[in-house]
């Protein structure tokens, strides 16, 4: 006999059973009464310290760089042992991976925010500014990615998850300029809009990342907004 177990959603397998005059059902697979619960107890445990090594693991490359970055510093900042990251990830390659994931995830969502709330020509802005170290997150995130660029050249892997992301992005950026009331009017126009932006973005992120005295967050939102103008694509409002 099966059904769809309403604690777990899984397909089960049950058998009946009889205690005297009393019939009982047995739930055989994955959910056993309470036992369900502890289940699906232990798998979100396991998904929130397999999130919090992650962002551990963010948080020592953004401080220490990526050199520096070890299972041992992860661990350590992830207040866990070494040991127990085995677990969760093969070796360090897959956890600076998963990592970078999680970042690119990070940046998705409030990207995905910015543009559903947004009006397209307000938006193009809002969305530029999410990869530019303007705080600590932000710093993080893109300390992460820079890191990557340099594995990307002797790790096949990591070059076709950097290409990846790129494309994405670019095609994020691309939507927006065509949406952009200026551009609108001709295709390849938005094309070397977008790769101008994109490339200038690259720039100027890694100017800031290594001299974060010349520009501070200020500057690098000032200069966002001077190369938008310059490229006929300002539109005045508060970038956040």
């Amino acid at each position: 006999m099966n059904f769809t177990c309403p604690i777990c959603n899984s397909d089960i397998r049950l058998i009946m059973s009889h205690i005297g005059d009393k019939c009982q059902v047995k739930h055989l697979d994955q959910c056993q009464g309470k036992e369900s619960g502890e289940f699906m107890d232990k798998e979100t445990k396991q998904d929130e310290r397999r999130l919090n090594a992650l962002s551990a693991t963010l948080r020592v490359i953004a401080r220490d760089g990526l050199e520096q970055t070890t299972i041992r510093a992860i661990a350590k900042e992830a207040g866990c042992s070494a040991g127990s990251l085995a677990h969760y990830f093969t070796d360090k390659e897959d956890i600076l991976r998963q990592a970078l994931e999680l970042a690119d995830s990070q940046i998705a969502k409030r990207i995905s925010k910015i543009i559903s709330e947004t009006e397209p020509d307000l938006a193009l802005r809002e969305v530029l500014a999410q990869v530019l170290p303007i705080d600590n997150d932000r710093s993080a995130e893109l300390t992460l990615d820079v890191n990557f660029w340099g594995r990307a050249l002797i790790h096949p892997e990591l070059r076709g998850l950097e290409h990846n992301d790129h494309d994405r992005w670019r095609a994020i950026v691309l939507e927006l300029v065509t949406k952009n009331a200026v551009a609108n009017h001709n295709l390849q126009a938005a094309e070397n809009l977008t790769d101008i932006l994109v490339a200038f973005l690259d720039g100027l992120g890694l100017q800031a990342l290594i001299y974060p005295e010349l520009f501070p967050p200020d500057r690098q939102l000032e200069l966002l907004n001077l190369q938008l103008s310059q490229l006929g694509l300002l539109v005045p409002t508060q970038i956040k």
